[in-house]
């Protein structure tokens, strides 16, 4: 029994969304989320939708080339690299963006219900936390509402760090007073040690020569032999 013709219509449209939509894929069974899981095993961080499209339709060879599944999938790949590195030229007036935003540019926008390159069970609102039907400018307001709380946060923690290092050198000039003042003291101490030392002198001389027996004087000596002598004499 033949299709009625609205039914043919929309296999006519899915056909057509399909042959916009569908890329080359290089994996087999293997789904999105098990490619997410081996780069996450293997390199220790979260793939962004960039990494997840390479890994899909290139793959590495031994002697380190890549064979990839067509022309087009590399120049789409090497033109979200372009867009996500920045130029090295000073004089382009071009800006860098985010891996996503890349992917977005060069793949198109997601359709309702889909996620290129992050999985059979993500949609737009899981994937982007928005509704089904928000704009691609609500998903740039989110992402600039980010960057803004982020500078925001950056700005903080450079004034706290401004703010530490003035206490560390305020503590760094009140440790080299203690210092200073320490060696004074130190100065005083040494001071009150030598004119110690001299009062327990000068005193300890000062109780000899009190304790010494006082002596004769030498005009008082009597000379008797010679008083003896004259007086032999008269005889």
């Amino acid at each position: 029994m033949p299709l009625p013709q609205f039914q043919l219509n929309i296999v006519d449209r899915n056909k057509a969304n399909q042959s916009h939509q569908s890329m080359p894929y290089r994996k087999g069974r293997k789904s999105h989320y098990q490619l997410k899981d081996d780069f996450r095993l293997a390199h220790d961080r979260e793939p962004n939708r960039v990494v997840i499209f390479k890994i899909g339709i290139c793959k590495e060879l031994p002697d380190g080339t890549e064979q990839w599944v067509d022309v087009e999938s590399r120049s789409q790949y090497e033109r979200m690299i372009q867009l996500s590195v920045t130029s090295l030229d000073s004089e382009s007036e071009s800006t860098p963006i985010s891996a996503e935003e890349a992917f977005v540019s060069v793949v198109g926008k997601d359709r309702s219900g889909r996620i290129c390159c992050g999985g059979s069970r993500e949609t737009r609102r899981t994937w982007y936390g928005i509704g089904e039907g928000s704009s691609s400018s609500d998903y740039q307001q989110q992402i600039s509402n980010i960057e803004n709380t982020l500078r925001m946060e950056v700005e903080e923690l450079r004034t706290e760090v401004h703010r530490q290092d003035s206490e560390m050198e305020e503590m760094w000039r009140e440790l080299e007073q203690l210092r200073k003042r320490e060696s004074e003291m130190d100065d005083i101490r040494r001071q009150m040690l030598q004119m110690n030392t001299f009062m327990t002198q000068f005193q300890t001389s000062q109780r000899f020569a009190a304790s010494a027996p006082p002596r004769a004087p030498e005009d008082d000596h009597v000379d008797t032999d010679a008083e003896g002598n004259d007086y032999d004499d008269d005889d």
